[in-house]
């Protein structure tokens, strides 16, 4: 592998996430091809469905395979910039890398801010790209570790991470005023003393209920120590939003962040200019950039890579027909295969988008303060219905309390059936028992928007409620004040857009009493109302065995529909997006995790 191409190195007999002892001797790529380890697969999300994930396989660190570029899907996205994961193994270098060009995608919406600390918008497609994570643990494919600016992690015991920082990762040249230096130990304990105190900041349910310090124990080790045992803490630490670290000048020196930045990432600098909170962007080639490729080639490839805003999904098409951008996130296969018909040389990759619409309930808040009712509106839904009519019956998979792409984490479909069957005749009569009449009126607040199809559930959700005893008062909102009140929690119901959620804790969170952010936010769930079922959820935190953790999160659901979810996932489908030909290299197979791999993708 190229330089750079890190691997987990024990120390002794030290521990690495479930308490096994291992040899400090590292794995060599060899035996990772031979191995499978760290290595996308073609079947993959078959094999992750049936079978649970293998300690032998955790303990296994996998440095990245090729690499290249993946296009983010932004919050409330999921099925127009790009794969949230994929199922094909990533595609095979054609011909010989070439220097120099730019690569465009586009994004659906406004930046906000280009603060890595609080961005919720299009900001963490970029991120990557600008700045380095200490390592990330791809949530979808756990047994694949791309190490960054750390090169090595050790874990004495389950609440330590001893994270060795890389030398030569070295900032890009810019205006700003920060030297060209290495980054180092200080930057990664600056950081994450930012995040600590920013009550906005997007990691703070990881940095306020679960981190308890972040310390330098020598000049090239940082220590990171949680609040007990945390399943957690390799995929937070490692996230786009808040994981990817800034030099430590922009707080030393007041340096705004917000709008202008500068890293030691791959395209360390934004071009001046280039950056509007309404538009686009454009990132540059850091040419003190620390990787390089198999071939010893110094990354990354492009010179630069832009985002640019097409807020429409018909202008985007044009866009991409006309090649005036590299990639188009197609709505279902047979767009797919219309496109085709018109580029037929375009590489299609083929993903599970992390995301879905959701029916969410205020439990505190009346009628969804009685579990009958709530339970009423979960025997409304034809899930399977949504899916034939808005993707069909390949497209997707109805989805239970976590949605089905997290694989051993869901419950199998045959469970389901029998916790969430449809059956709006009980419906009927869970609202006769709770009320005496034969339906009950409620308010429904939800954003006028395409993404994520709410455009094509709405109809679906309005028909099926009301044949089950549900007389629904719309209060239909533009997408800001919907945002708004739900994440105020000013409602009553809503039918709600969600975020790419790849790790289990997050839809398990909707259902505590603190919500999806731990903060109070956007939901409240019904952990509040009963504590046996806020133990179930905060005991799934703390199993840092991969078994224990999944059985614990199986158990936990299973709890929650005895007593009636207030968040009911409805499904999620299967994203398509098709590149350029002349696209070379593009990363499939590993979520987000993708994002940090854009330094071998090259246009032809």
């Amino acid at each position: 592998m190229g330089t750079g191409h890190g691997q987990v190195t024990m120390v002794g007999n030290a521990r690495l996430f479930d308490g096994t002892a291992v040899a400090s001797n590292p794995v060599t790529d060899s035996e990772r091809k031979q191995e499978g380890i760290g290595m996308p697969t073609k079947s993959y999300w078959q094999r992750f469905e049936r079978q649970r994930i293998s300690r032998r396989r955790l303990l296994a660190a996998g440095a990245i395979g090729p690499a290249g570029l993946a296009v983010a899907a932004a919050c409330g996205g999921g099925d127009d910039d790009g794969p949230d994961a994929t199922t094909e193994p990533t595609a095979p270098a054609a011909g010989t890398p070439k220097y120099g060009g730019k690569y465009i995608y586009a994004i659906e919406g406004d930046w906000g801010t280009i603060d890595p600390v609080t961005s919720v918008g299009f900001g963490p497609s970029i991120f990557p790209r600008i700045y380095n994570t200490l390592l990330d643990r791809s949530r979808i494919q756990p047994d694949f570790f791309y190490f960054d600016l750390a090169e090595e992690l050790e874990q004495p015991d389950d609440e330590t991470y001893l994270y060795k920082i890389r030398q030569g990762v070295k900032i890009a040249p810019n205006t700003l005023g920060i030297e060209e230096r290495d980054m180092d130990v200080a930057d990664v304990v600056s950081w994450f003393d930012r995040v600590a105190q920013d009550a906005r900041a997007v990691m703070s349910p990881f940095t306020s209920q679960r981190l308890a310090s972040v310390t330098v124990t020598d000049p090239q080790t940082v220590q990171m120590k949680t609040v007990g045992p945390y399943a957690y803490t390799l995929f937070r630490a490692g996230r786009p939003q808040g994981g990817t670290i800034p030099p430590r000048e922009f707080s030393e020196q007041e340096i705004d962040i917000e709008t202008q930045g500068v890293g030691a990432g791959p395209f360390g600098t934004i071009k001046a200019g280039s950056f509007s909170e309404t538009g686009g962007i454009v990132v540059q080639r850091n040419p003190n950039y620390y990787r390089t490729a198999d071939n010893g080639d110094q990354l990354p490839y492009l010179d630069e890579i832009e985002a640019v805003r097409i807020s429409d999904r018909q202008p985007r098409r044009v866009s991409f027909l006309s090649e005036q951008i590299h990639s188009y996130g197609a709505t279902d296969r047979e767009e797919v295969d219309d496109l085709l018909d018109e580029l037929p040389d375009a590489l299609v990759t083929e993903a599970p988008a992390n995301t879905f619409i959701a029916f969410n309930m205020h439990p505190e808040k009346a009628p969804w303060t009685d579990e009958r009712i709530r339970k009423a509106a979960g025997f409304a839904l034809n899930r399977q219905e949504f899916v034939d009519l808005i993707v069909g019956p390949d497209g997707g998979r109805p989805n239970g309390l976590v949605h089905w792409q997290l694989g051993d984490f869901a419950l199998s479909p045959e469970e389901l059936e029998d916790l969430q069957p449809y059956d709006p005749a009980r419906s009927r009569e869970l609202i006769k028992e709770a009320t005496g009449e034969d339906s009950i009126d409620i308010e429904v607040i939800y954003p006028v928007s395409d993404i994520q199809f709410h455009d094509k559930h709405l109809p679906i959700f309005l028909k099926q409620m009301a044949e089950a005893g549900f007389n629904i008062q719309e209060d239909a909102r533009d997408f800001g004040n919907w945002l708004v009140s739900y994440q105020n929690l000013d409602y009553a119901a809503s039918l709600a857009l969600n975020q790419i959620y790849e790790i289990a804790e997050i839809p398990l969170d909707w259902h505590s009493v603190n919500g999806p952010q731990g903060t109070g936010n956007f939901g409240t769930g019904i952990g509040g109302l009963y504590p046996e079922i806020e133990a179930a959820i905060a005991a799934t935190k703390t199993k840092t065995d991969p078994d224990e953790h999944i059985a614990a999160v199986l158990d936990a659901q299973r709890e929650i529909y005895e007593r009636g979810p207030s968040f009911l996932p409805i499904m999620s489908w299967t994203s398509f997006t098709l590149y350029q030909s002349i696209v070379k290299n593009v990363p499939q197979g590993l979520a987000s995790t993708g994002l940090y791999l854009t330094n071998e993708t090259w246009l032809d």
